[in-house]
Parts: C-alpha cells; structure tokens; sequence
C-alpha cells in the first residue's frame, strides 16, 4: 500500500516540475530554449533575459590560457572563448588555422609606447585653440596588428585622442591630434595610455604652454641656414636657421615654415626682452631632392607687422665625375687632375665639400686625368658612351682635333658641361666652328705674358659667385699671348673679356675679337689661356692663380707686364673656382646626366 502511494506522489510530482519548468526550459524540433517556450526554430539552443537585464557568460580566459588550449582541428572549429587579455570574444577558425577576434576584423593590437621618442609638436598658447599642427608624434613597437586607440590627458584644458589601425608588426610612428584650449602658462605633464592602459614615462613627456604673442619682425635677409643637408638623409639638431628678430612687445614667439620637398623648421618660446635678438628654428624631415628650397617663414606676432618671409636651403649635391684634360697636372696645374694648386683648390672640402662650413655643398669629384693626348676612342667613350662623365675641363696644351671637336660639340648639345682654358688657336676655332655650326669663326693670337683684361659688370654667377666678386676686376694671361676669337654671333654668348690689354697705358684692342665668354644656351665656358690656372710663385708675368695656405682661390696681386704703376691684382682662381661651382650646378639640373 504504502509503495503505491509513493508510485502515485512521485509521478505527480515529476509532472508539476515539468509544467513548472515548461516556461524556463523547452526544446521543439531539436530547439533548446531558456526562459522561452517557443525557441528560434533555426537555433540550437534560443536564451532570453526574462526582464532584459542579464546576459550570459562563456569561458573567460587570458591569451596565454587561451593558447594553451590543445586544438582538434576535426571537431573545433567555431570554438568560442572570450580573451581577457584583449577584451573580446575570440574563436578557432578551420580554415585560417588560428584564433580569430570578433572585435573588427583583427582585434585589439598589442604594443608598447616608446617614452624617449614620443613629443609634442607644435606651439602650445594659453587661450589658443589647438589645430592640425598640435600633435603628438608617438613611435610604438607594434607586437600585434590590430586596432589603437591613444590618448595623452592633461589638467590644463587640453587632451589628445587618437585611434587607428596597425596594419604591420614593427617600430613605427604615429601622429596623435590634439583638442582643446589651453588654459594656464606652465609645464603639462602629457599621461599616457594605450587601448585603456596607462603608460607611464620616465622623464615624463611635457608640454611648456606659452604666453599669447609678442610683437616683433623678422630680418630674414640676415638669417643663417646651419648644418648640412643630404637627400635621404634626415635632419638632426644640427640643422637649424638662426633667425634675427626685434622685438617691441613681450610675449611667446611660434614661428613656423612651409614644407618643401621634405623639410621644415619651427621654433616656439618667450620673449624676456625688447629689441634685437636671434631665436633658432629646428629642422625636421628628409630633404627628398637636391634642388635649392625657398622656405617661407610665418611668425605669430601681433601688432599688424609683417609675418612672413624666405630662407633659401642649399641641398648637397651628389659627387660628380670629372675629366681633366691636358698636362702638368701635379706642376703648374694646367690639368686639375692632380695635387697642383688648381687640383688642390677644387678637392678641399672647405671649397667642394659636405661640411657645414663647404663654400659649395658638394660632394666633389671623381677625377678622370685623361692626359695631354687622349685617344679618339677614350673620348667617345668619356663623353659619348653609356655613362658620360658630368664635366669636362681643357687645360695646356691639348689641342683638339677636327673629329675631336665634332665628339666634344655633341657632348655640349646633350647637356654636357665644358670649361676650356685653351690658347690653342687651331683647337680652339675648330670646336668653335663645331658649336656655333659657322665656318667663318677665325682665332689668332694677341698681346704677351702678363696682359690683364677686364671682366665685365654683369649679373653672373661665374663673375660673382661663391668665392667671390669679381665684376670690374682683371684676369691675367700666364707666359704666353692670349687666344681670341672673331666672328663669334654676340648673341649667343655672355663676353666675359675682350683682347684689350690694360697691362699697357694704351691698351688698345679690336672690334669684335673676344677672348672669354659663356654660352647662354649651352654648358659652356671658354677663356683664351692655356695656363689660365697656372701656380708657381710671385712672377707679375706668369702664374697668375693663386690660393692660401687653405687652398681658397685668392686674388694675386701686383700682376701685369707694364710695370709697378699699371700692375693690378688678378682674379683667375676666383673666376675659376666660381666656374667650378657653376659647373656643378648645370651638371645636377641641367647636364647630360640629369634624371
């Protein structure tokens, strides 16, 4: 009796449980349901929050306790974790072979800010608002790709928020925009954190919030560029423009530049007084060409006074290859090929160098000494071959050839640069006749060793270059008479000189006979004497170049073959070293070889 009884309330009871879990727990053709009693037919398994306040919880596991995981790649495939380490759900993907986060499409990034190169750009004023230009350049090593977010707080009404994607692995840096206004003058302390964590720096990265704006002007025509600058080669903190201002009203300075093919200055700080003064502007970047940059420069100065001007940035140029012909290289100099005064001045990196104190910021040379008689075949191979040299100089005694004359005219036309220190009447008329295309052009010689002839006053970089000016100055002819040339079409060339001799109280002269000038068109420098360049001591009649004891081109004084009263100092290594730089410039920009 009693078994029956316990039969019957068990039964009973059995049913009262499943009518009272009927609403929490169902499943209907395969369909599981909780807290539901009509599960989504197409879900295995259908959960609901009976009040809309709950959620549910799946294994919570670190990356690392995550990855100790033994995968079966039959059977767990969709296998689904979530990845406290990153902050998101995370599953095993088959056909990657790997786990896969559903936060985007590759998940949270993993990296770490490097402290010693984060910094704030820009000028930081109070009552200013932040723009583009206020950011902070942030160089992470990335462990991981993936999503980032940055930001750098401060207590003074400004911040910076930045997020992205890291799309590769490695050390990298990355631009964080700044918001906000600065409220106070002082020194922030910028707090850092990355994807929510906060990063802490020692020394910490700060930022000086200025004063609002003085007034001053800027003399940019007194400003000095400072340090060296190398295509591909990025800017240190020796690359500076020292700037000459005066100031009339106390404040901060921001004075900013353009970019110009990869590089910029800026400068930012207080005035504690009036008047005049030199700030210094930093540079930054990677010069990207060799050309000359016309940076402009904006200043913040109030008052209604000029803000902006130029600075010109002088690029190095690559090292150019040099062929020397003629003799006596390692002598008088006739050839600049060796260690004669002429070689030396145009192989001293004070001259032609990369140092900051270069006259012209030049790699230099590469010298080719082609001798006093080259052949037919080296020539066309130097000028006329697959890779021609970027300039070629003449000195005593080479004479050129008909078919000679015929390699070195082609040479110019393909942009080839020519300097010609020649008194060879033949050679010379011939390679005239060549260029100029006119077999009427005539040479002959004209006055004796020491003759002086006036250079003319005109706006010319090889008159009055780098090295000097020497506009309304005097060349002086070496040992011997002086090549001119007639029938030269004057409007094809500059005339440098003509073949009056002002060593003579009569210097004399005749109509149309020109003994140096410059091609306008072509790259192509001529002047009628052999031993132009020509160094041996202090004769008034022979030698006429000179340089010091550092090998900077010098005037030579007291030259000249009509005695002490008409003697004058003569500027041959000066005329010849601005060539020389000239030169240089028409091989980069406008040579044969230019890309």
């Amino acid at each position: 009796m009693n078994t029956k009884i316990t039969r019957c309330l068990a039964r009973t009871l059995l049913i009262v449980l499943f009518f009272a879990f009927e609403n929490f727990f169902s499943q209907y053709n395969g369909a599981v349901g909780i807290n539901t009693s009509s599960p989504n037919t197409n879900s295995v398994l259908d959960i609901v929050s009976g009040n809309s306040n709950k959620g549910i919880l799946i294994p919570r596991l670190t990356e690392t306790q995550r990855n100790a995981i033994v995968i079966n790649s039959a059977n767990d495939d969709g296998l689904t974790v979530y990845n406290t380490t990153e902050d998101c759900l995370n599953y095993w993907s088959l056909a990657d072979n790997e786990w896969k986060s559903v936060c985007g499409q590759i998940g949270k990034s993993v990296f770490t800010i490097d402290c010693s190169n984060t910094k704030a750009v820009g000028s930081y004023v109070k009552g200013k608002e932040l723009t583009t230009s206020n950011y902070l350049s942030v160089t992470v090593n990335v462990t991981k790709i993936g999503n980032y977010t940055i930001m750098g707080t401060t207590t003074n009404g400004y911040n910076f928020y930045g997020t992205g994607v890291f799309l590769n692995t490695g050390i990298q840096t990355i631009q964080i925009p700044g918001q906000g206004t600065p409220a106070a003058i002082q020194t922030d302390t910028i707090q850092l954190s990355a994807n929510g964590v906060d990063v802490t720096c020692t020394p910490p990265v700060t930022i000086t919030v200025l004063s609002p704006a003085a007034t001053y002007t800027m003399s940019c025509g007194k400003a000095i560029v400072n340090g060296v600058y190398k295509v591909g080669t990025p800017l240190t903190a020796s690359n500076t423009i020292t700037l000459p201002v005066n100031v009339t009203s106390l404040g901060s300075y921001t004075i900013t530049t353009n970019t110009v093919d990869g590089i910029s200055f800026s400068g930012s700080g207080t005035f504690t007084a009036t008047g005049n003064q030199n700030i210094t502007l930093q540079g930054t970047g990677t010069p990207t060409s060799t050309s000359v940059k016309t940076i402009t420069i904006t200043s913040d100065s109030q008052g209604g006074v000029s803000t902006t001007c130029t600075v010109s940035v002088v690029v190095v140029i690559p090292i150019k290859r040099l062929l020397a012909v003629g003799t006596s290289e390692n002598v008088y100099g006739y050839n600049f090929a060796g260690i004669a005064a002429s070689g030396r001045m145009i192989s001293t990196a004070s001259n032609f160098g990369t140092t900051a104190t270069s006259v012209v910021k030049a790699e230099g040379f590469t010298r080719i000494n082609g001798g006093n008689s080259p052949s037919i075949a080296q020539l066309q191979g130097w000028l006329s071959g697959s890779s021609p040299v970027d300039i070629m100089v003449i000195g005593y005694s080479w004479a050129p050839s008909d078919a000679e004359a015929d390699i070195i005219a082609d040479y110019l036309v393909k942009g080839g640069v020519v300097l010609a220190f020649s008194e060879s009447n033949a050679g010379m008329q011939r390679l005239f006749r060549y260029v100029f295309n006119d077999n009427t052009i005539t040479t002959g010689g004209v006055n004796a060793a020491g003759a002086l002839y006036r250079l003319p006053v005109i706006n010319d970089e090889v008159i009055n270059g780098p090295f000097g000016d020497a506009r309304g100055k005097t060349w002086g002819e070496d040992a011997s008479a002086t090549t001119y040339a007639s029938g030269i079409p004057s409007s094809e060339i500059d005339i440098y000189s003509t073949d009056s001799d002002l060593s003579q109280a009569s210097p004399g002269g005749t109509a149309g006979r020109v003994t140096a000038f410059k091609h306008k068109t072509l790259n192509f420098i001529w002047i009628g004497d052999g031993g132009f360049n020509s160094n041996c001591g202090a004769s008034d009649t022979i030698c006429p170049f000179e340089v010091n004891g550092s090998n900077l081109p010098v005037v030579k004084t007291s030259y000249g073959r009509g005695g002490d009263a008409l003697d004058q100092d003569v500027y041959n290594s000066i005329i010849s070293a601005n060539a020389f730089a000239w030169a240089i410039k028409q091989a980069e920009f406008n040579g044969i070889n230019t890309q």
